[in-house]
């Protein structure tokens, strides 16, 4: 597992600093991690589904965001063993997904439903897919 975090690169809604996303990816330096970074989130990065799945459903504090980068772990399909893996762990949490499968992307009204981003995306379109997905997302303050 690598933890990193970047700041000051960029504006960012006040929703989304200190995000914790748990990205999965077989790429140690992958453009989505450091997208991710860039919009001030902590994310941890995993290399492995089953490792993945176990660090979200045996984390205490909870993840805000899960993210995957499809195209290693098998593309849509193994999108869908790993949404499958945390449902059944009972894990509810917002889900993003990259991958070359995908033509546009897709942000779902749904709660509960992925948004879709293909793995060429823009910058402006990523960014749009991290804020859609954590539209719900209280701001956290502290005094």
């Amino acid at each position: 597992m690598r933890t990193f975090i970047q700041t000051n690169r960029q504006a960012v809604a006040t929703h989304t600093l200190g995000v914790r996303v748990l990205l999965l990816t077989d790429h140690a330096e992958s453009r989505t991690g450091q997208r991710l970074a860039e919009y001030g989130s902590l994310v941890d990065a995993f290399d492995d589904l089953g490792d993945a799945v176990g660090a979200v459903l045996n984390d205490r504090f909870g993840y805000d965001l899960f993210v995957m980068d499809c195209d290693g772990f098998g593309g849509i399909t193994g999108a869908e063993q790993a949404i499958s893996a945390l449902i059944a762990g009972d894990a509810k949490m917002r889900v993003m997904l990259v991958s070359r499968e995908f033509d546009v992307p897709v942000y779902p009204l749904g709660r509960r439903t992925a948004v879709c981003l293909p793995e060429d995306v823009s910058e402006a379109s990523f960014r749009i897919g991290f804020d859609h997905v954590l539209r719900d997302r209280a701001a956290v303050t502290m005094n």
